[in-house]
């Protein structure tokens, strides 16, 4: 890739993240405006908390292994279990899986990089406000 292409993701990345963060405040202001218990920057503190952690989650994804092989997996667990017999184990089956990240890799960089904007704008709030 050339650093154009590079850029311009980064920067089509840093754009929806922080329209989710702007949309997401607004959300907040718009429901909490009236709560007494909550306030609309606090609120928005923890949730960028929660998008940066299920961004990571969704970054990690399943670690590569396919479907078919996690349900020979259970399969083959059960059957041992059940029937007290010798059977393909998950470590036969897993031998024939390669490690390769297979997450959500886009939509957690935007999750994150938006969690990231939300804990900005909690700090920036907070710094300005008296």
């Amino acid at each position: 890739m050339s650093k154009k292409n590079i850029l311009l993701a980064v920067a089509r990345i840093s754009v929806i993240s922080l329209l989710i963060s702007v949309a997401v405040l607004f959300l907040n202001v718009w429901l909490f405006s009236s709560s007494k218990h909550y306030a609309p920057i606090e609120m928005l503190f923890i949730e960028g908390v929660l998008f940066i952690i299920g961004g990571v989650l969704l970054l990690l994804g399943r670690g590569g292994i396919n479907l078919w092989s996690l349900k020979a997996i259970v399969l083959s667990a059960l059957a041992e279990a059940l029937y007290d017999t010798d059977t393909v184990g998950p470590s036969e089956i897993l031998r024939h899986d390669k490690w390769k990240p297979q997450g959500f890799v886009r939509l957690a960089l935007v999750l994150i990089v938006s969690g990231v904007f939300m804990i900005l704008i909690y700090f920036i709030n907070m710094a300005l406000s008296p």
